[in-house]
């Protein structure tokens, strides 16, 4: 797998720590959209854990983190059949404004 992240973000993304939370699964439904899963009752973490040193837990976990200037160029990936993810793409420089 591959991350990119902009040289803008990286800072941030060396100075934030997560908070990773492992839920129950048996009230989970699969919305059928890219992975998405959510539960229509109140759910409580089996577990929370905090991760300090984000760029060391996706190399430990084999996501090779690529660092551009821009994302923009990344734009046409999500015309082709590949699986893609662009949460907050709205905050990437020069990304295209929706219409």
């Amino acid at each position: 797998m591959i991350a990119h992240i902009e040289w803008a973000w990286l800072d941030r993304l060396r100075q934030t720590t997560l908070y990773r939370y492992e839920l129950p699964e048996d009230t989970f439904e699969d919305l059928d959209d890219a992975g998405m899963w959510v539960s229509r009752q109140e759910v409580t973490p089996l577990r929370m854990d905090a991760v300090a040193d984000l760029p060391a837990a996706l190399r430990a976990d084999g996501v090779e983190l690529r660092i551009m200037e821009s994302l923009a160029p990344l734009r046409d990936v999500w015309s082709t059949s590949l699986h893609a993810s662009g949460i907050r793409l709205r905050n990437a420089k020069d990304w295209p404004a929706r219409p």
